[in-house]
């Protein structure tokens, strides 16, 4: 299955990337959709300390909003060339990652967070090469 179908048979309104619209509605429902995951993990571990709870919700904070340095150059990047495939495959990981949230042990809280972020760090940087395609 491709990434596109992936992201599709997990995210049932999954639009994809042919319009201004569709990009935005796929970016919110990618980030949406890890928030939930990370959201439930913190709820089925109370016993998390203060720091890590912290972390948590910086984490849901960064995932609130899509990012206003990479996301409008690299929606109007698809618009010129074309979906770039990396992107949908960081996207696909992405909610990979979300699915795997559910399976994570409250000693593994920390470990999978930096999970998230490398990727969430990925899937920017994809957008921003995507953005910078000639």
């Amino acid at each position: 299955m491709e990434a596109l179908d992936r992201l599709r048979a997990r995210i049932g309104a999954f639009p994809g990337y042919d319009t201004d619209a569709d990009r935005r509605l796929s970016d919110e429902l990618v980030r949406s959709y890890l928030g939930e995951a990370v959201a439930e993990l913190a709820a089925r571990n109370p016993s998390l300390e203060a720091p890590m709870r912290q972390r948590i919700d910086a984490l849901l904070l960064r995932l609130g909003f899509a990012s206003q340095r990479w996301f409008p150059a690299h929606a109007a990047a698809i618009v010129r060339h074309g979906v770039d495939s990396a992107v949908v495959d960081a996207d696909a990981a992405v909610i990979e990652l979300a699915d795997r949230a559910a399976s994570v042990p409250g000693d593994g809280v920390a470990a999978y967070l930096d999970e998230v972020d490398k990727a969430l760090d990925r899937r920017d940087a994809t957008m921003q090469a995507s953005a910078v395609r000639t």
